[in-house]
């Protein structure tokens, strides 16, 4: 049997995170006796023509295809329709959190089969069953007692068995970077690690010994310890990879691809604190520089972090999301404001690099929560020896299938409560990502103009507290003209600071964080800050006449009038979980369809 594994786009350039997913399924085919090609996609990115030509060659009797994100939805649903034109008897299988949309995916965009949550244990039970009907007609009697797989029924049901059982630890991550040697750009997964922001600012990269060494990205773990209202979880529980297994690996890469810099693409770093230190210990002699992201800020001290700095770590991210407590809980994140403040101040102290990642917009959010998320971003930028601009990354909230928030807005009608409406939500949500605020449903009591005037309001709030604070020198005005007429506006566009430039510049590139970037923000804060709510409505509304129809325009117009004049009300207690308000509100699902989709919608 011919099977193929690809990747779909997830990011507008390719991306340094390894295709690990891929990667574990093709190992737990070749385990089980199956051989798979591997069609890295993302990595590759290949022509619409160029992969027609592909799928008309290799013609394989399986297509696996991992859409790990579901801003995938669109590019998928045209992968399908090119491999069905050229390969009309290939199998379409799909895997990755996309796969929250099921239904979506079998009616309207014709994927056969669905796997939901870990697929090395499924893909081999699915191999066997689909190994027996090449050439004739997809059996669902016989997909009938595999777990783990969603697909429509011949009465056009779709059926979901529930979920398999979970890998072991040890079995979690075992990558295989020689796959991607042969079949994709191995320079895209092992790359410069000047090109690393945090890596370049720690002074320890100047050090002789690690001049020419190469930087990868690798996993310690699988699974979370919380469950936050708006991010997508297949895998129940956490997980992490025993630290001889990871320290082999390492090695591994220190031999075959000269590695000196190592980022550690985690959501959950350090929960296991028994774990945390074992690995401290062990990866301290390698002499290595690494980062890690995903840490959750009540899994530090300031007394481990200052250890982690010692044995090489240089910049630690945490997902804080919002500076209120009110935003907190309706987001679970199962942390305090205090616990943000105290990684905030520990994570300086002790040396380290980081960006503080702020989300915002989640139902609930008001004036005095974005108040509270400005006070606490103050505080935590004002010390540093670079204008905020280049540590704050703002993101308006997206909702993803397979969380609350997606079945909020489905609740409210924001996203429309069909199948064709729920699809051209995520053809919509194919071509932005979270830093995009025009195209982004409002889940908030506030109108449209209202909520994206909150990322302005906080950077420019923010940047004036820190110019206060460290009383920055302000050139005058002719000066900063002569600045502009001289130099052009890309010399001049970090008005106060150029230190940090180089930061900006960076983590722009292929959407990792939303950095603000615009000169306005530094001429606003140094001569026109008193003017600064009529300079954001009237940047508003010139955005608003660019990216919106004109009726459209006029209705935000009004609604912005209506929301000045009838503010709504703030109501500070109000702090309920998503998850526990949409369970509360949510209509029972009445068809096998809607009970099949109900652990989907979810998430674990």
């Amino acid at each position: 049997m011919k099977i193929v594994i690809c990747t779909t786009p997830i990011r507008p350039v390719p991306t340094v995170f390894p295709p690990f997913g891929s990667m574990a399924i093709i190992h737990a085919l070749k385990d089980a006796g199956y051989e798979s090609e591997f069609y890295d996609i993302d990595g590759m990115r290949p022509t619409d023509e160029e992969v027609e030509r592909h799928f008309a060659a290799t013609k394989p009797d399986v297509l696996g295809i991992s859409a790990v994100v579901s801003t995938a939805y669109a590019y998928t649903k045209k992968l399908v329709r090119i491999v069905k034109k050229v390969s009309p008897n290939t199998r379409i299988v799909l895997g990755g959190n996309l796969a929250a949309s099921a239904e979506i995916l079998h009616r309207l965009a014709g994927v056969e089969i669905c796997v939901i949550g870990e697929g090395e244990i499924v893909v081999v039970n699915l191999m066997r069953e689909l190994e027996r009907m090449i050439g004739r007609p997809l059996d669902t009697n016989a997909l009938e007692l595999i777990k783990g797989i969603t697909y429509l029924r011949e009465d056009g049901v779709m059926a979901f068995a529930g979920y398999e059982t979970r890998i072991p630890a040890e079995e979690v991550f075992r990558p295989d970077f020689e796959l991607l040697e042969k079949y994709s750009k191995i320079t895209n997964y092992v790359y410069d690690a000047s090109t690393r922001v945090e890596i370049v600012s720690d002074s320890r990269i100047m050090e002789p010994h690690r001049v020419g060494k190469k930087a990868v990205t690798l996993i310690t773990e699988k699974g979370c310890v919380a469950r936050c209202t708006f991010c997508h979880r297949w895998d129940k529980g956490y997980r992490a990879v025993p630290v001889d297994q990871i320290i082999g690996h390492i090695k591994h890469m220190i031999e075959r691809y000269n590695v000196g810099f190592l980022s550690f693409g985690d959501e959950n770093f350090g929960s296991d604190k028994r774990w945390v230190e074992e690995f401290i210990a062990k990866i301290e002699p390698l002499d290595l520089l690494w980062t890690v992201g995903g840490v959750r800020v009540r899994s530090v001290t300031l007394d481990l972090l200052k250890r982690m700095k010692k044995a090489g770590c240089v910049s630690v991210f945490y997902g804080m999301e919002t500076g209120s407590p009110k935003i907190l809980e309706v987001m679970e994140k199962k942390a305090k404001l205090q616990d943000n403040i105290n990684a905030a101040n520990w994570t300086r102290e002790a040396g380290l690099f980081t960006i503080y990642q702020m989300i915002i917009g989640m139902p609930g959010e008001d004036e005095k929560t974005i108040g509270e998320t400005i006070e606490f971003l103050k505080a935590c930028t004002q010390d540093f020896d670079a204008s905020p601009r280049a540590l704050m990354s703002l993101n308006y909230i997206q909702a993803l299938p397979g969380t609350p928030v997606y079945e909020y807005a489905r609740y409210k009608g924001l996203i429309g409560k069909t199948l064709l409406e729920e699809e051209a939500y995520l053809i919509k949500i194919s071509d932005i990502d979270a830093g995009d605020d025009a195209k982004m449903p409002n889940y908030t009591d506030y109108d449209n103009l209202t909520l994206r005037s909150w990322r302005k309001r906080i950077v420019l709030e923010v940047m004036k507290n820190y110019h206060e604070h460290n009383k920055t020198p302000v050139p005058s005005f002719p000066a900063f003209l002569w600045r502009l007429a001289t130099n052009g506006i890309k010399k001049a566009r970090n008005h106060f600071d150029e230190s940090r430039e180089r930061v900006i510049d960076e983590y722009s590139k292929g959407g990792f964080f939303n950095l603000q970037r615009d000169l306005a923000y530094d001429v606003i804060v140094a001569y026109f800050y008193p003017l600064r709510k009529l300079f954001i409505i009237a940047g508003l509304i010139k955005d608003e006449l660019r990216d919106q129809p004109f009726r459209i325009f006029l209705a935000h117009i009004s609604a912005w009038i209506s929301c000045k004049l009838n503010p709504p009300k703030i109501d500070s207690n109000d702090a309920e979980s998503l998850r526990a308000l949409m369970a509360r509100l949510a209509p029972p699902a009445l068809t096998p369809t809607e009970r099949a989709m109900q652990p989907l919608r979810e998430g674990r």
